[in-house]
């Protein structure tokens, strides 16, 4: 079976005062139906631009998408016009925007917000979208609906504005739904709600989700896949406990060391990445990483790797990869002492 997104080499640029910036270089992934793909990674490496990007949200005065491909169900989706993309946005690929209050129209009552893409896209009348409306709120556990309904975003609490924000991505059954940091601006327990929800909600409408994020605790808790980017490119892919156990880049290794462990079984030193992300306007013509990296060898300075596959799916761009690698041996050593 085809999956329902194919992104192909996709990359985006900025026009700014200073030249262009290289945000998203070369991204390939894609998505199975009813799964969840996490795209993480730390702030400023491509993930959110990314995720507009599959949204026709790259604002054309400043951006560009400058090649590659999205397909979504076979459809090629770059180059499409601004009144096809308002005919895909909402009907088949949905978004839940990181904070609620920003993305919400402060001006309209909640209830307007979310039965207006029922009127638009689903063509219902004003009666039904409410009724529609009304069963979406109760469905995303907010209590009141009636009441809720006819309230402001400012009226909500951070947790019910983001529940608002999920029922809006839901409200016309789209096959596809780009989280980008749902629960970054929620405290801990309202975040767990927010992700049992989700998963809820996936199960049973069978909706496939891209979840943007830098919370590898949410990655394991609801992700099937995980690409793991950096400085505008995929530095590794795979299913999430391949990724989890068996980290074949040196960023992942880095990322993984950076969170504590429940499992640890003693007290553990948290190893922060040292260093800083390269300059995309002038990206580097090797490995991104390769500056930052204590396994760099001179190959990693001056070419690009190429992505080597391994067991189920699991891929990975990495000169420590080539078993003629000059360090591979430390490399290995540092892997199994970290993981096991």
């Amino acid at each position: 079976m085809k999956p329902l997104l194919e992104v192909d080499q996709l990359r985006v640029s900025f026009r700014t005062y200073g030249g262009e910036v290289q945000a998203v270089r070369g991204v390939s992934f894609s998505v199975k139906e009813g799964a969840t793909l996490a795209i993480v990674g730390e702030s400023g490496c491509g993930k959110s631009v990314t995720a507009r990007a599959l949204m026709g949200m790259i604002p054309p005065r400043t951006g560009q998408v400058k090649g590659g491909s999205i397909r979504f169900r076979g459809r090629e989706l770059t180059g499409l016009t601004k009144l096809e993309w308002q005919q895909v946005r909402g009907s088949q690929i949905g978004m839940i925007f990181q904070d609620p209050m920003t993305s919400l129209n402060p001006t309209m009552k909640i209830g307007q917000q979310i039965a207006e893409g029922l009127i638009k896209h689903r063509k219902h009348t004003k009666t039904e979208a409410k009724e529609e409306t009304l069963k979406l709120l109760e469905r995303v556990g907010i209590p009141e609906a009636a009441r809720r309904f006819e309230q402001y975003p400012h009226e909500l609490s951070g947790g019910m504005r983001q529940r608002v924000g999920i029922a809006m991505a839901l409200a016309c059954q789209p096959q596809l739904v780009i989280a980008d940091e749902p629960t970054t601006a929620l405290d801990v327990t309202i975040q767990a709600q927010i992700l049992r929800l989700m998963k809820e909600l996936q199960e049973q409408l069978h909706t496939s989700i891209i979840l943007i994020t830098h919370d590898l605790g949410v990655v394991a808790e609801v992700a099937d896949h995980v690409a793991v980017m950096y400085a505008g490119v995929v530095v590794e892919s795979g299913p999430v406990g391949e990724i989890f156990d068996n980290p074949r880049h040196p960023y992942t290794q880095g990322l993984l060391q950076s969170v504590p462990r429940l499992d640890a079984g003693k007290k553990e030193r948290l190893i922060p990445i040292e260093g800083t992300p390269p300059d995309l306007f002038r990206p580097p013509a090797g490995c991104p990483f390769a500056a930052r990296c204590r396994f760099a060898m001179e190959i990693c300075l001056e070419h690009m790797p190429q992505s080597n596959s391994f067991f189920n799916q699991h891929e990975a761009s990495c000169w420590l990869n080539d078993p003629r690698a000059r360090g591979v041996e430390a490399w290995m050593v540092a892997r199994r002492e970290t993981h096991g």
